[in-house]
């Protein structure tokens, strides 16, 4: 919640400011000083938003860090040498409650085998046990990487991993690509694993996740009616000053209405996204 009202108020500020400025600091809200203040603005308005997510995308990746290192040394468990990642089942981007992570916890690349103690479980997975891994390749989407696994006897399966090393966007790409070429060297030394912790296989339903990709129920006809109603919003009060010869009013509030109902967007699909998977899940009572 506090990184939405930090992102919406990266979205909105820049306007609201530009519009204060040019209404009362201003001697005219139409002159070339009004003008150069609704530029910058508009250019500020266009980057902060950007900028201020690739920084709280991850908010609370510290303090999720500390927790789950916390929680395993209380029962004697510490991996110096780990990394701190997100964990997903199946071999697609999902979306977990808004998450795009069922789990977080530290992956260690123990001789021949993986190890993960994480906030909710934990598992091991032999090297002989792993077909392969892969980078995720889907344009745009977040950096992850794709292991293909199998039991003796039955299908593949597969999960992904992101590294959290990182509490931006760009540098949790970058710390997934050194991860990727560590798992590489890893996989690569072939080495056999002697007594592991008997801690499972990697947990594989999908249940209370859908792919990333897949609108929830209503979200067409909902999108539509916001982008309607922001397109009338804005052309009406744009109207309202254009009338009156304030033209750089008209574009911020324009331009404030529009910002509004995008970042609205978002998190109303986030929003359905995870109500669709509530209703889902089987009623287990």
């Amino acid at each position: 919640m506090t990184a939405g009202l930090l992102l919406l108020a990266a979205g909105t500020v820049p306007f609201a400011a530009g519009l204060v400025i040019i209404t009362y600091l201003l001697p005219s809200p139409t002159g070339t000083s009004a003008g150069l203040a609704t530029t910058l603005a508009l250019v500020v308005g266009s980057l902060l938003p950007w900028v201020s997510y690739q920084r709280l995308a991850l908010f609370g990746n510290g303090y999720l860090r500390s927790s789950v290192a916390q929680k395993w040394e209380e029962v004697g468990i510490s991996a110096p040498a780990a990394t701190f990642v997100g964990f997903s089942p199946g071999e697609e981007l999902r979306v977990w409650e808004g998450e795009t992570d069922q789990d977080v916890g530290y992956l260690e690349l123990a001789d021949g085998v993986l190890i993960y103690h994480g906030d909710s479980f934990s598992w091991s997975l032999r090297r002989e046990n792993i077909g392969s891994i892969e980078p995720m390749d889907e344009p745009g989407a977040p950096q992850r990487i794709v292991v293909h696994w199998h039991k003796p006897g039955q299908s593949g399966r597969a999960f992904t991993l992101a590294s959290r090393e990182a509490n931006t966007l760009r540098g949790a790409q970058q710390a997934t690509r050194a991860l990727y070429d560590a798992l590489g060297q890893w996989y690569a030394a072939g080495s056999s694993a002697g007594v592991i912790p008997t801690l499972g296989s990697p947990p594989t339903t999908l249940a209370g996740s859908i792919p990333v990709e897949k609108l929830p129920t209503g979200a067409c006809l909902s999108i539509l009616s916001v982008v309607v109603i922001t397109v009338l919003m804005a052309w009406y009060t744009a109207q309202q000053f254009i009338g009156r010869g304030f033209y750089y009013h008209a574009v911020l509030w324009a331009a404030l209405i529009v910002v509004t109902a995008m970042i609205f967007i978002s998190y109303f699909l986030s929003y359905l996204q995870a109500a669709e998977v509530r209703t889902s899940q089987p009623n287990m009572t």
